[in-house]
């Protein structure tokens, strides 16, 4: 289950509510042959020693990357693309079993990582931070669908016009036009918009794409409202409460709307639903 750019801002507004100027004192890796194997957590584990007796300053999110910044020039940095349980204790009596990373604070409060499918863990320092691939995925000139003032329609249909290329690589991988989203976010907004996922930028009219950046704004805005979705468990272990307006959920159901059979085909290296009478 992957966690996009609304769940990303739900976890780093409850960090900065949690985790300021708390003083880590100690940590423990778990099971990271896999995760460094691969390179999405420090080939080094010995690289992690340099959070101990780190103080927490900031937290902050662009796309699905948290930057957990602290003193001495350290930072955590998380990207759960494809899924991870991230989560706060304020003691041990709550701590899983498993764990990628567990980090004890002074004050006997916790944050445990596990990633359940690949994703960023790493400890860097300031330098180190600037040179993740994943910060200058996501902390890029490519804009933000949610939380930036700048990004209008206009800038929406601009960047579209100048990439004539299949929606679903316009909104999600390394040729978006947008940052933090996946398959998941998607199928929502293309549903919602009423375009087929086939469909390529250069034939969408100027009303689809207004649709499509409507559709946009209110799928995420309405994901972070309420709390993200309802297979994603948050800071504090609790579930979102938004249901997929189109995705797996609605494997063998009809659509809502006009009562044809959804349909599935895989397209853009992951499956996609759609309604095949609403969406054209």
């Amino acid at each position: 289950m992957s966690v996009e750019l609304p769940e990303a801002q739900i976890l780093t507004e409850q960090m900065t509510d949690s985790l300021p100027n708390k003083k880590i004192k100690s940590y423990d890796i778990q099971d990271s042959a896999k995760l460094q194997k691969i390179g999405f957590m420090n080939k080094k584990l010995k690289d992690y020693e340099r959070l101990v007796g780190c103080t927490v300053k900031t937290i902050t999110h662009r796309g699905n990357t948290i930057r957990i910044q602290m003193n001495k020039k350290m930072n955590l940095v998380l990207c759960p693309d494809y899924g991870a349980q991230i989560l706060f204790h304020k003691n041990d009596g709550t701590l899983p079993k498993k764990h990628h990373l567990k980090i004890e604070f002074t004050d006997g409060t916790f944050l445990t990582i596990r990633q359940t499918g690949m994703g960023l863990l790493y400890s860097a320092t300031d330098q180190e931070f600037k040179d993740l691939y994943v910060v200058k995925r996501d902390f890029s000139d490519i804009p933000s669908p949610v939380g930036e003032h700048n990004f209008t329609f206009e800038r929406f249909k601009e960047l579209l016009d100048a990439k004539g290329q299949n929606i679903k690589a316009a909104i999600v991988g390394k040729t978006a036009v947008v940052v933090g989203l996946s398959n998941a976010a998607f199928q929502e907004i293309i549903y919602k918009a009423g375009i087929h996922p086939k469909r390529n930028t250069s034939t969408l009219t100027e009303d689809e794409k207004h649709d499509l950046f409507d559709a946009m704004k209110h799928i995420l805005n309405e994901r972070i409202c309420s709390g993200g979705k309802d297979n994603w468990i948050n800071l504090y272990g609790k579930a979102g409460r938004h249901t997929p307006v189109m995705g797996p959920n609605m494997k063998g159901k009809d659509c809502p709307a006009c009562g044809a059979s959804i349909e599935m085909i895989a397209h853009g290296g992951g499956q996609v639903y759609f309604c095949p009478r609403c969406q054209t």
